[in-house]
């Protein structure tokens, strides 16, 4: 049986006071959350679960969201698509939640969409795959940066470098395949030239052949989507094979498990990614600078670790319900979604955010969502 935390024991005194009915009193709101807080994409749910508890801890210790309190119920789908989808109708139909923050992943959200439309439940997940998004539907929502814009932000940087030649290498799975069907398509936009595409299986422990090839090629440059342990795998591999050019990462990787994992061989290389993963190191005048402050230092002091760039996505879902729960003035699930097509914006930590009907991913390539780092003595730093 999957396991349902609800914190603090506010489901019980919400059903006692309502007499065991399954519905929220008016002066509430039941937000769901799925996240893989266990499984191999544990290094993205695991502290999206700590962020969204964090922020329902915070809200209800403030007299709830915007006078609503927050009766939460969460569930770990450990990064399997089937478990998502029975969690996910277990939240809209047993748990009658007004709203879903997650899941973690691109599998699992693509799975998700079709039925949240069946729902009719709002759905604010946590990944940046555009097909979530486009076309629009009216039910499903995103916080994560896109796979397009972040490609983009690559291939722009490498073209800055002067890099006019790059392979790529990306995994055999949805958030590898849709990555690298965007910097196929950006790179014919912006001048640079993808002079071979490789690609490997997520369950993969050696991608030499692949570099290889892409080193016989003579690129100026390798660019990499994928999330861990994929990435790290390549990176030792590109060392012991010799490949001495530059090597760029997607935001998949954007934590220190990279260099933890990938030690001395990550040196030197970069990777695109959230602000979360430096707020000290952002410029005075960023206009991002203090909702990441924020939220760095609220997490660290509370779970004596520092905010991965994933905190960031249950930070921006919650701070889209809470304004929309604020223009709708009820909770409820059609008006929720009302008041997002109706337009939202706000600072985030995934870019200056701007929701509508029309743009249900809150972002734009001028939403500033990432930053180049560059991995410097075994830290993270501004890239230059």
């Amino acid at each position: 049986m999957h396991r349902r935390t609800v914190l603090k024991g506010m489901l019980a005194a919400s059903m006692a006071a309502t007499g065991g009915k399954a519905f929220a009193q008016s002066s509430e709101i039941r937000i769901g959350c799925l996240s893989a807080a266990s499984g191999p994409a544990a290094f993205l749910g695991a502290s999206e679960k700590n962020q969204f508890d964090l922020m329902v801890e915070q809200f209800n210790a403030q007299g709830g969201m915007s006078g609503h309190k927050i009766v939460p119920f969460y569930y770990d789908t450990e990064g399997n698509s089937t478990n998502a989808a029975q969690q996910f109708r277990r939240l809209a139909e047993s748990d009658k939640v007004h709203v879903v923050v997650g899941p973690s992943t691109t599998g699992e959200s693509m799975v998700l969409k079709p039925i949240a439309d069946e729902l009719k439940i709002p759905m604010i997940t946590m990944t940046g795959t555009e097909a979530l998004v486009v076309p629009p539907t009216r039910y499903v929502f995103k916080v994560a940066p896109t796979d397009r814009i972040v490609s983009a932000h690559m291939l722009s940087f490498a073209k800055s470098k002067g890099w006019s030649k790059v392979g790529i290498i990306s995994s055999a799975d949805g958030f590898g395949q849709a990555g690298a069907g965007f910097l196929k398509s950006n790179a014919e936009k912006l001048g640079v030239k993808i002079v071979l595409a490789e690609e490997f299986g997520p369950r993969d422990t050696d991608m030499t052949p692949q570099i290889l090839r892409i080193r016989r090629a003579e690129v100026d440059a390798m660019l990499i989507w994928s999330v861990n342990p994929g990435p790290t795998i390549i990176l030792k591999n590109a060392a012991a094979s010799g490949f001495n050019k530059p090597i760029v990462n997607s935001f998949g990787v954007a934590s220190t498990q990279l260099l933890e994992q990938a030690g001395a061989t990550a040196e030197n290389t970069y990777v695109s990614t959230m602000r979360l993963l430096l707020p000290d190191d952002l410029a005075q005048d960023d206009p991002l600078r203090p909702v990441i402050s924020k939220v760095a230092a609220n997490y660290r002091a509370r779970f004596k670790a520092p905010a991965t760039t994933f905190v960031g996505h249950p930070y921006d879902a919650m701070t889209l319900i809470e304004l929309a729960l604020k223009k709708a003035g009820k909770a409820d699930r059609e008006a929720l979604v009302d008041a997002i097509h109706s337009g939202i914006s706000f600072p985030g930590c995934n870019g200056e955010m701007d929701f509508s009907a029309a743009n249900p991913g809150g972002q734009t390539e001028g939403s500033r969502p990432v930053v180049m780092v560059q991995i410097k003595a075994g830290k993270f730093t501004i890239a230059e």
